[in-house]
């Protein structure tokens, strides 16, 4: 099980680094490969479920931000966080996650369905029919 709370800490700690490198200036596109490494690798139990759930994130909340200089800000490493704590059947920051979100975790999770060990995907289903997913 994944310490949430060091999976930010980390996520903060590559942001600040890259900031201190770069004369105090943030750009998500430098960053973003090392934060989907971090992700991956602190949900590595559920394999390219992973990488669709970042996916999703990055797509649905990153790109569509007016300044991706900022990204990921407060909220949106939070919600990463959320979407980790929900991979690792923990109900940590899950009031970050909306509806839509539920929804397309349950299509990804039935897409990923096969690749998944049987306990950690009777796991996800198991919260995603609590959250009214399917």
């Amino acid at each position: 099980m994944t310490d949430i709370n060091k999976f930010l800490t980390d996520l903060q700690k590559s942001l600040k680094h890259d900031r201190q490198n770069n004369g105090g200036k943030s750009d998500y596109n430098r960053v973003k490969n090392d934060i989907r490494r971090l992700f991956e690798r602190n949900a590595a139990d559920v394999g390219e479920l992973a990488d669709s759930i970042f996916e999703y994130w990055e797509n649905e909340y990153i790109y569509r931000s007016a300044d991706l200089t900022w990204e990921p800000g407060e909220e949106n490493q939070n919600r990463l966080a959320a979407y980790l704590a929900f991979l690792e059947n923990s109900d940590e920051y899950q009031e970050l996650i909306s509806d839509a979100d539920w929804e397309e975790f349950g299509r990804l999770v039935n897409f990923e369905a096969e690749d998944l060990d049987v306990d950690v995907l009777q796991d996800l289903m198991k919260i995603l029919v609590s959250k009214g997913a399917y």
